[in-house]
């Protein structure tokens, strides 16, 4: 019942912090202490100290100093060697805490390595998995997918922890919640451990002062001396699983927050390396919103004989100049289409964060913009019934911005022309 109620108790935590994130970043001074993240690299040196709460978004962030607050980081990596007096919240492609967190930890991003100290609950969401075994580059810094819980790290409270793969050490106070494809438990719980994986292995030394319970495809031996009571439970059969609606809105806000990250991350990329593929658009549809929207329904309309037109297209190209050809025009036309599709989110995104900065008065990063224009689409339309729509909405107007920003460039014909703002 205890494991109930993590589960319970971080459903709620995702969701008001998926809400009030957003809300810290579009409120006034009352609600936010700093913002950091006008450069490429954001650096809290230490020695260093910020007397509230904190905000960044950059495409690296290393908080060496004191945060007396609680952190908010979102980039393309995340390092904390110093102290967060507060909670913290962390996504990126890699994040990595060697320091203290003296609260709760929500971290979520594609490679995370815990080697630190967290004061209260530790939450994770990451990646890894089979074929994932690659490390990720970031700057400087390479860090391997998946979730790596070190043997010097300490949790004051419970884990709960989602993934494709990784390794669980350390110590953790409280109990122990996994979610994984492959784990292996090498640590200390002193509560209860419910493990849920693919693939599980214990190693020698490990130990759960409670009960070990676990769910897998195959029964394991469980090395002598690691619980007092180990319970197994076989997967049930497809037909017979009855997902809990705890369980399906833990499910469902582990994969929105992803899909953020994912959006964040790209969206980040493209405004470092390639603006023009999201800044043109935008200015079209800030330019003239309706005439954009219209644009792209009515261009979204003909795609619904684009696949037709495609086959017939590729069928003459094949009977005409040979199978090469047509199958670079079959990649061509589809490559094109997803593309746009799934750019939408990004550019339509990038225009509803300005507006809605604008509209608080506030001035910030573009990945800070691009992070509450996302934020707000990912979360709507993860909703059922009224999420297709949502994405209908994004795509048509993110394809008539394309659309009119190739037709005539804004900042040519007197338009309306995208200010830069810091990545």
């Amino acid at each position: 019942m205890k494991l109930l109620r993590i589960q319970r108790k971080w459903a709620v935590v995702l969701l008001v912090g998926l809400v009030g994130l957003l809300l810290l970043v579009v409120t006034g001074g009352a609600l936010a202490a700093e913002f950091g993240g006008d450069e490429d690299v954001y650096r809290l040196a230490a020695g260093e100290v910020v007397n509230d709460d904190l905000y960044v978004g950059s495409g690296e962030i290393y908080i060496d100093g004191t945060v007396k607050g609680d952190l908010f980081a979102f980039g393309g990596y995340v390092e904390i060697n110093g102290i967060v007096e507060g909670d913290l919240v962390a996504a990126g492609g890699g994040v990595v805490i060697r320091g203290q967190v003296l609260d709760d930890a929500r971290v979520a991003g594609g490679g995370i390595e815990v080697t630190g100290t967290i004061g209260d609950d530790l939450f994770v969401a990451g990646g890894g998995g089979q074929g994932m075994g690659f490390p990720m580059q970031f700057g400087g810094r390479s860090i391997q997918q998946g979730i790596r819980i070190g043997d010097e790290a300490t949790v004051g409270g419970d884990a709960v922890i989602f993934g494709g793969g990784g390794r669980i050490s350390g110590q953790i106070d409280g109990d122990l919640l996994a979610g994984m494809g492959t784990l292996e438990l090498a640590g200390r719980v002193d509560g209860n451990a419910d493990l849920r994986v693919g693939s599980l292995r214990v190693a020698e030394g490990s130990n759960v002062a409670g009960i070990l319970r676990y769910t897998s495809p195959d029964e394991i031996s469980i090395p002598a001396g690691v619980s007092g009571t180990v319970q197994y439970e076989a997967p049930q059969a497809e037909t017979e699983q009855r997902a809990s609606i705890v369980a399906q809105m833990v499910g469902w806000l582990v994969r929105t927050a992803l899909m953020l990250v994912g959006f964040v991350l790209l969206g980040w990329l493209l405004l470092r390396y390639a603006p023009a593929l999201l800044t043109s658009p935008v200015a079209a549809i800030e330019e003239k919103p309706l005439e954009s929207g219209l644009y792209g329904l009515l261009a979204g309309v003909l795609l619904i004989f684009v696949p037709i037109l495609s086959v017939l297209l590729v069928v003459l190209m094949w009977i005409f100049w040979g199978a090469f050809p047509a199958l670079v025009m079959a990649f061509f036309l589809l490559g094109s289409l997803a593309l746009t599709w799934l750019f939408s989110p990004l550019i339509t995104g990038l225009w509803l964060g300005k507006r809605v900065v604008g509209q608080a008065g506030r001035e910030t990063t573009a990945t800070i913009t691009l992070l509450v224009g996302v934020l707000l689409i990912v979360v709507v339309g993860r909703i059922p019934i009224v999420g297709w729509l949502v994405y209908l909405v994004s795509f048509a107007l993110a394809l008539g911005g394309v659309l009119r920003s190739r037709r005539a460039r804004p900042a040519d014909d007197g338009g309306t022309e995208l200010a830069p703002v810091p990545v």
